[in-house]
């Protein structure tokens, strides 16, 4: 991720979307596929789920190949729309 001398980012870019969810066995599908919905491609070699200490939450970290604000606003908005989801990064 890379920012111009305002401290925006600077597009194109690689950026590390984060949503907090509830630990559901589906909710990494459910991620990626809100996430690939929105016309941004996740690198699902850099897809990480950390769970809350105790498990009933879990952080899903997926980067992205980010052209414009417009698309990472696109992301965040999907993602949350999933009932799944309790916050954002």
């Amino acid at each position: 991720m890379e920012l111009d001398d305002h401290g925006q980012l600077r597009f194109p870019c690689r950026y590390a979307v984060k949503a907090f969810t509830h630990a559901r066995e589906q909710a990494l599908g459910q991620v990626i596929e809100a996430v690939s919905g929105s016309g941004v491609q996740p690198d699902r070699e850099s897809v990480s789920v950390r769970p809350s200490r105790n498990g009933r939450f879990q952080s899903i970290t997926i980067e992205v190949q980010a052209d414009s604000r417009p698309e990472l606003e696109a992301v965040y908005a999907r993602l949350r729309a999933l009932d799944i989801v309790v916050m954002t990064l």
